[in-house]
């Protein structure tokens, strides 16, 4: 199963300084035969959202065994220390390889930052580093902010040849039906 959590959000985009202000990142639940997963936490504001949407599918913060950190930015794992038992896994510390669960595909996706991974599950990339707005796709949208644009162009469409439906970092689900 798989159940955004919260959609991601910016405030605005400040084309002069190109950086977005007051983002949050989407934060997507996973639960596999083996595994109850959160792909980033979001920013600290959103905690309440994220607990209250955890609860309406009976999960307790305690079940989560592991925490996908797309990549380092606060406004992707505020909300880390809520989930106490979980094992963040990241790749900037090699706890990439740390998680064994075969439906699951963690993929390097670097551009944003250097250390940006995503997460194939079933129909689904789990893109929040790699893919911030649904533009990035429809629109051949370049990222405001990459470490390395290349890379990031060459991270977007790896994901797009999955031909799946992809969770953006700040603008929700983009349907593979809306962008093949």
């Amino acid at each position: 199963m798989l159940k955004l959590l919260y959609n991601g959000s910016i405030t605005y985009l400040d084309e002069e300084n190109g950086m977005f202000v007051g983002p949050s990142s989407s934060c997507t639940y996973i639960e596999t035969s083996k595994n109850k997963i959160i792909v980033d936490t979001s920013s600290r504001d959103k905690k309440k959202i994220i607990i209250s949407n955890l609860n309406k599918l009976d999960v307790k913060l305690k079940d989560i065994d592991y925490i996908i950190s797309s990549h380092n930015h606060n406004n992707h794992n505020g909300n880390n220390d809520l989930f106490r038992n979980a094992k963040i896994v990241k790749y900037s510390d090699g706890s990439i390889n740390d998680l064994k669960d075969p439906e699951l595909d963690l993929i390097w996706t670097p551009g944003h930052t250097f250390d940006s991974i995503s997460v194939i599950y079933e129909d689904y990339v789990v893109a929040p580093a790699a893919i911030h707005r649904k533009k990035n796709v429809l629109e051949n949208l370049d990222l405001p902010i990459a470490i390395d644009l290349e890379l990031s162009k060459k991270s977007i469409q790896k994901i797009v040849s999955l031909k799946k439906n992809i969770i953006t970092g700040h603008d929700g689900i983009l349907y593979a039906s809306d962008y093949l």
